[in-house]
């Protein structure tokens, strides 16, 4: 292979380590993250270090170990798989730690670390000896094959439940909050390249197909994946952040009487210097006619609507919603809606309804998403609240 190529191409590499170091520090500096933040940084180390490696190896010198590579390089293809899966898992589920049950999809690693540490006894702790080891090119070739088997089976679970997912929005919201969906989707239907490549490198190994080509070949996907990632976190950080009472409005410290203050919440208080005229004029007419119409009241409300109702884009609206409040359009309606049933539970005159009427007259499609988010921002069901407000 021409040094020209190899130059370029460890360049790309320490391209995708680096910014596997900059998304690992984007998800972790926020002590209030999602639990599933850890499992995407957990991802971005094993596809960062994957680059690492493949860069050390092409470089030499200083960066490349023996040592290291002997006991963990056939190891980094097992690494790929599990958490492309066990991050949707965590993020769609919710999960705030580590399931026990889970330990199972690291089997595998748990297994090959025995076993390499069984080889580097059976060798009298001696790494040139490890190497000439009969079993050590046996241990190679089983991590190839398992790691074929695991990117199919891993790309198809988590296939499912982002499709689980989808039809779960598609029920309780509509069609444009399930893109939310897109870029995660993306990034696993791209990363099946992964599996295909690392597969026909395992399958086809001749003196027709060099592995050398086939390894830089999906690498590279992990490159421009973990760059993906990266970018995603950095542009939109709402998707990666718990953001259950951002940006409300305290009615007690800023003034706002009772019964007004959910025709409010929505807005930060706080200049954003990110924030232009443009999206400081659509900010007010949607709060003007969201405190006038009440439109978030309106279960089936779509972001289609709203462009129509303040005659803008849906794009502009969704891009001064994020700069300004930094929340999503589902986010900041049901926020109102919230708001909304607040207020309606602590009026004596809706004593007679339901909390399932107050949910409806708020503007909910379904009881599961209004006790959740509820429950979430308020610390506490309905109900209780109603009985603390109304006993007063």
């Amino acid at each position: 292979m021409p040094s020209v190529i190899e130059s370029y191409f460890s360049v790309l590499m320490l391209f995708g380590f680096s910014h596997a170091i900059l998304g690992i520090w984007l998800l972790v500096k926020d002590k209030q993250k999602p639990f599933s933040n850890n499992i995407l940084a957990l991802l971005l180390f094993a596809w960062g270090f994957s680059c690492y490696w493949f860069f050390a190896f092409i470089v030499k010198g200083p960066f490349f170990s023996v040592s290291l590579t002997t006991f963990i390089g056939p190891m980094l293809a097992l690494t790929l798989f599990p958490p492309v899966f066990l991050y949707v898992k965590y993020l769609f589920y919710e999960y705030d730690h580590f399931q026990k049950a889970d330990h199972l999809h690291f089997i595998p690693i748990y297994i090959y670390l025995l076993f390499t540490f069984y080889l580097f006894y059976d060798s009298n702790f001696s790494i040139v000896d490890m190497r000439k080891h009969e079993w050590y090119k046996i241990r190679r070739v089983v991590c190839d094959y398992i790691a074929t088997i695991q990117g199919p089976f891993y790309f198809i679970k988590t296939n499912h439940v982002l499709q689980l997912r989808h039809q779960k929005l598609k029920a309780n919201y509509s069609e444009i909050e399930s893109r939310k969906l897109q870029w995660f989707r993306n990034i696993n239907y791209s990363f099946a390249l992964v599996f295909i490549i690392g597969g026909i490198s395992t399958i086809l190994r001749s003196n027709l197909i060099d592995p050398f080509f086939l390894y830089m070949g999906y690498h590279v996907v992990l490159a421009i994946g973990i760059f993906s990632i990266t970018l995603k976190i950095y542009k939109y950080p709402m998707l990666f952040t718990n953001d259950k009472n951002v940006f409300l409005i305290d009615k007690e410290h800023d003034g706002i009487p009772e019964d007004s203050a959910h025709t409010a919440v929505g807005f930060s208080q706080i200049p954003n210097e990110h924030q232009s005229v443009k999206e400081q004029l659509i900010l007010s007419k949607i709060e003007e006619v969201m405190r006038e119409q009440k439109l978030y009241k309106n279960p089936n409300l779509s972001l289609n609507d709203l462009a129509e109702a303040i005659s803008e884009s849906r794009n502009s609206i969704s891009a001064a919603l994020n700069n300004g409040c930094n929340k999503t359009f589902y986010n900041y309606v049901n926020e109102l809606r919230i708001e909304e049933s607040k207020h309606l539970l602590r009026c004596e005159k809706m004593l007679h309804f339901s909390v399932e009427g107050i949910a409806a007259q708020s503007g909910f499609k379904t009881m599961s998403v209004f006790y959740k988010l509820f429950k979430d921002i308020e610390e506490t069901t309905p109900s209780v609240y109603r009985k603390a407000h109304n006993n007063k």
